[in-house]
Parts: C-alpha cells; structure tokens; sequence
C-alpha cells in the first residue's frame, strides 16, 4: 500500500512539472489545450498570472517527488498537501465552470485528473498507520 502511495505521489507531482513548465514557459500551448485560443500581447497580465501559477505548479510537484522517493510515513504532510491539492484544483475547476469563466470541456481534463488523485491518495493513505 506505502509502495502504491509513493508512486501516485511521484506520478502526481510528476504532471504537476510538466503542466507547470508548460504554463510558465509556454502560456499558448496551455491556452490551447485548454481550448481558449492563442492570448493576444495585450492579454500580459493571464499571461503573467499563468506562468506564476506556473511556477507555483513546478514547486509543489518537485515537492511531491520528493516526498515519494522517501519514507512516505515520515512525510506523511506531504502526502496531505497532495490531498488538499488535488481537492482544491477540483473545486476551483468546478467554480470556474458554475461561474461561467469555462465551459466544462475546457476543465474537464482538470476535473478529472484531480479527481483521480484525490481518489486513490485517498484509498491508500496510510489510515491509523505510525511509523513505531
């Protein structure tokens, strides 16, 4: 189960880079994945508040690395950031959807991947596990 743990942990923070330097350096390629179209010049600050994002994204996911190549019950804190992420990335998606900032198929990749996360963080979280 710890072994299991550790892998979400490395693959999570793993898509958490990758998406992060995608937002920091190539703002347009996020944009349309996400099907918003290409942000015009005059659109700098998205464009400024998608790569600090960006790099918040690449930050937490090394974090995440990190922690999934180490004692997993020690950084068990690690393991809740994870969970708290994951929930919060899902409920900003949804918001933003209900809000009409974004259609549902420009956050369903978010929705979803997030949710599986959170799920299976979820289902083999070390639950009444110490490390004595």
């Amino acid at each position: 189960m710890l072994k299991a743990l550790k892998v979400i942990l490395i693959v999570y923070g793993a898509i958490a880079v990758v998406l992060g330097v995608l937002q920091a350096f190539f703002p347009n390629v996020v944009s349309a994945m996400m099907n918003l179209g290409e942000m015009p010049a005059a659109c700098s600050p998205g464009l400024y508040a998608l790569a600090a994002s960006g790099i918040s994204l690449i930050a937490g996911g090394i974090f995440l690395i990190v922690a999934g190549t180490r004692d997993i019950l020690r950084n068990i804190l690690w393991v809740q950031f994870a969970l708290l992420w994951s929930i919060l990335f899902v409920a900003i998606a949804v918001f933003s959807v209900l809000m009409g900032y974004v259609a549902f198929s420009q956050a369903m990749g978010a929705i979803i991947t997030d949710s599986v996360f959170f799920i299976l963080l979820m289902v083999f979280y070390p639950w009444g596990r110490t490390e004595d």
